[in-house]
């Protein structure tokens, strides 16, 4: 009869707790998020879309969402439309189409630029309850300036609506006469 040694039936047991905790199936890579650009005004809300691919050959279950906003205190997130839109799992090969996955509110007063730095992270795997990091995705938001007209395109229209005026009261006289 054969003899196990301590250190191969520690080995072993090492295996099976490994197998037991460590997720199965599905890689990070396994599923790409691509979303679209992202531009606004000051104190506009804004829906973010993205397509949701699973490059894998496992089913994967899409449970939540998170994102981070680092690049500015002026932007506000909203997951909802996520959970609206988002299929509850996807099979291999498979993708969303094009969704809305969250809206943004750009503070009123933000200055027009670029701001970046904002990540996006797409949370599921394999069961209905994993929150395992499947996805993740950079983001920038542009905020575009409001137009402004010009002093001299104030005047040409104050000018337009005497001169209107001006014809409108001239017509009058003439009937009244």
């Amino acid at each position: 009869m054969k003899t196990i040694h301590a250190s191969t039936l520690l080995k072993a047991t090492l295996v099976l707790f490994l197998l037991t905790v460590m997720p199965l199936g599905v890689r990070a890579d396994s599923t790409q998020l691509t979303l679209s650009p992202v531009t606004g005004t000051a104190g506009e809300d804004v829906t973010v879309f993205g397509t949701i691919t699973n490059t894998g050959t496992v089913d994967i279950f899409l449970n939540a969402e998170t994102f981070s906003l680092g690049s500015s205190s002026l932007l506000n997130g909203d997951v909802t439309d996520f959970f609206d839109n988002a299929p509850l799992s996807l099979t291999g090969g498979a993708n969303s189409n094009l969704i809305a996955l969250f809206s943004l509110d750009i503070a009123p007063g933000t200055a027009p630029g670029v701001y970046s730095e904002n990540l996006l992270q797409l949370l599921g795997g394999p069961g209905v309850l994993d929150l395992n990091d499947i996805a993740d995705a950079d983001f920038s938001v542009t905020v575009e300036g409001t137009a402004v007209p010009e002093p001299g395109t104030i005047g040409l229209i104050a000018l337009g609506l005497a001169g209107v005026m001006l014809l409108r009261r001239r017509r009058l006289d003439f009937v009244t006469r």
